[in-house]
């Protein structure tokens, strides 16, 4: 089971009422977007927010896969999948709940501007902890009165699949780092954090749960490398931004002269980091 967010706006009525998604399988110019490829992964099962004109206007869920049809009105080659909406009573203004949902927007395939607007496009992703998020402002502005037991239990089977694959991250990247922080050595494991280099809501499933997508830290050292505070180059030195290095009073174990040992694996998922999540040497 996978959630997705579908951009239907204009074309939000027209697909509400027979019951399915629809979109081309090429642009205008015979290009192959990712948001209308996208539809070929659809399963029975499956779980689509649709937005339309602001707002997730209902929850609907897939019955049945993705095949391919001619467009009655055009008469050209589109896909389409079946679906069970569930109008909403009370839709979810996405910028009204910007602040929380833009930490759990990704970089790359985001249906979302910065500043809530939506992007161009039909069919995004949408992983286990912005699905969460929504669910439950969904359910609070609802009531929960319009959400069937199958979307309740849902939510809590996502959030039970988020903490299992915490879990089992935290296990290996224990395993990998010899159960210490990788900068300073501690090794006392109610302090010790699996930290992403690639955040979560970036990832694909398998860089999720791949050791090599992260460092074993410290509490202080993770607060520092999951903000972006400091970073590492494909040598293992760390790398400091101004904040930091002006910090008063200084910040402890902090030094552009650290370096730890890093794997082969791990250079990507750093150069991820040092790229997007970094803040480099610039004040915010």
């Amino acid at each position: 089971m996978n959630f997705y967010i579908v951009l239907q706006n204009e074309s939000f009525d027209d697909q509400y009422k027979p019951g399915y998604l629809q979109c081309p399988q090429k642009d205008s110019l015979g290009n192959i977007p990712h948001y209308f490829s996208r539809m070929i992964n659809l399963k029975k099962g499956d779980y689509i927010f649709h937005y339309a004109n602001g707002s997730i206007l209902a929850i609907g869920r897939v019955k049945s896969s993705t095949y391919v049809t001619q467009d009655e009105s055009q008469n050209y080659p589109v896909f389409r999948t079946l679906v069970d909406y569930d109008l909403l009573s009370y839709p979810l203004h996405i910028r009204s709940h910007w602040e929380e949902i833009s930490n759990l927007i990704p970089i790359e395939y985001s249906p979302f501007q910065k500043g809530g607007r939506d992007n161009n496009g039909y069919l995004y992703p949408c992983d286990d902890y912005l699905a969460t998020l929504l669910l439950r402002k969904i359910g609070i502005k609802n009531e929960r009165k319009n959400l069937n037991k199958a979307l309740l239990v849902t939510e809590t089977k996502v959030e039970a699949q988020a903490r299992i694959g915490q879990s089992v991250y935290k296990k290996q990247l224990s395993e990998l780092w010899n159960h210490q922080c990788a900068i300073c050595k501690v090794n006392i494991p109610e302090i010790l954090k699996a930290s992403h280099a690639k955040p979560w809501k970036d990832c694909t499933d398998r860089e999720k749960i791949d050791p090599y997508n992260g460092l074993l830290l410290c509490s202080h050292h993770d607060s520092l490398f999951d903000s972006g505070l400091i970073s590492f180059d494909s040598s293992g030195y760390m790398l400091v931004s101004d904040t930091v290095s002006n910090a008063n009073p200084p910040i402890f174990d902090v030094s552009d002269s650290m370096n730890i040992k890093i794997f082969n694996e791990n250079l990507k998922y750093l150069l991820w980091h040092q790229s997007y999540v970094y803040k480099g040497n610039k004040s915010p």
